[in-house]
């Protein structure tokens, strides 16, 4: 049989994989509160470089970036984002400080672009207001208080290259990431089973599996009836065990 003839002959198999997996994404993908996200992006610069080697103040304003983007996720820069601004739900972060932490970690994410001094900065959170004032005190800070951790002093300016920008749909979870891990899934777990198990006996169906009836079986053709026995023959079958046998006419005088 050919790939594809077999392919298609396993195709209520593959729909029956498709639906277990998609509703486990659906269950998974409703479990999971919806965030909206807030990106922003800031610049790291090496002020009063007049002079020097131009590679080198890259590289220390990539190092400076991709500094500032770990210490985003520590505990201390936490603090000092929560009590900037007392209009930021601190319920949200319930807990101890493990807790607090994993909530965190999940809420912002912080990286820096490759050779340069950027920085991407976003912001999940189910309240898209929230999200906006977490991004603007993770800014601020990161401009006038920078010198909390880094060793070059002043001459390090953050700048604000583009503004905090709340999506206008929830971003996580991410429906189509998911979608792909159910199609993914499907093909990978559909295609080793049907390889494991080619026989039609462990086809998997969704609805049942359906009986197939017998070509021309429940069709009778009217113009050419089948073959019955002489009348006098059923007669006799029929009739036979009913009478008694009957002989000649003396033994009926008898």
């Amino acid at each position: 049989m050919e790939f594809n003839q077999f392919i298609k002959s396993k195709k209520q198999t593959l729909t029956a994989f498709f639906a277990v997996f998609l509703i486990i994404g659906i269950i998974y993908t409703l479990s999971q509160p919806f965030k909206y996200s807030t990106t922003s992006k800031l610049l790291v610069i090496q002020q009063g470089t007049s002079g020097v080697d131009p590679l080198s103040v890259s590289r220390t304003e990539q190092y400076l970036s991709t500094l500032f983007a770990q210490v985003i996720s520590s505990n201390s820069f936490f603090n000092l984002v929560l009590n900037s601004d007392p209009t930021i739900e601190k319920d949200y972060f319930s807990g101890d400080t493990i807790h607090q932490m994993k909530t965190w970690n999940k809420t912002v994410s912080a990286k820096s672009e490759e050779n340069s001094g950027f920085i991407d900065i976003t912001v999940f959170h189910p309240a898209p207001e929230q999200a906006t004032k977490i991004a603007n005190a993770i800014n601020q800070i990161l401009i006038t208080q920078n010198t909390n951790y880094q060793v070059v002093g002043s001459l390090v300016k953050v700048v604000v290259i583009d503004d905090p920008l709340v999506s206008n749909y929830p971003t996580q979870p991410n429906i189509l990431i998911n979608a792909g891990i159910v199609v993914g899934a499907t093909l990978v777990f559909g295609f080793i089973y049907i390889y494991l198990f080619p026989e039609e006996k462990y086809d998997l169906y969704l609805f049942g599996r359906r009986r197939k009836k017998a070509k021309g079986a429940g069709k009778q053709d009217f113009l050419h009836p089948q073959s019955q026995p002489p009348v006098n023959a059923r007669v006799s079958e029929e009739t036979a065990g009913h009478y008694p046998p009957q002989g000649n006419i003396r033994n009926i005088l008898r």
